[in-house]
């Protein structure tokens, strides 16, 4: 859910790149039944797209709160641009 620029910044291992904005178009590429967590720079907009997986029918869905900001800080394995 994070923008080009932040996604390029370093990522989460094992993150799948979509913009929130892109969210509705590409539902079809997300196996229901998986669990996805969502999240992006601060948690304010994968919250927003964990409401839209769940509207349209995705049960296992958590937002990482506080995002990649938090996730960062907490000193958890990211992938940075080389």
């Amino acid at each position: 859910m994070r923008n080009q620029n932040e996604w390029d910044e370093g990522r989460i291992p094992g993150a799948t790149h979509i913009m929130l904005g892109t969210v509705p178009e590409r539902l079809n590429e997300l196996l229901e039944g998986k669990l996805f967590i969502v999240q992006c720079h601060s948690g304010a907009r994968s919250a927003i797209a964990a409401s839209l997986l769940q509207a349209n029918g995705f049960k296992n869905v958590l937002n990482v709160k506080g995002g990649y900001l938090a996730w960062t800080k907490a000193k958890l394995p990211v992938i940075k641009k080389s």
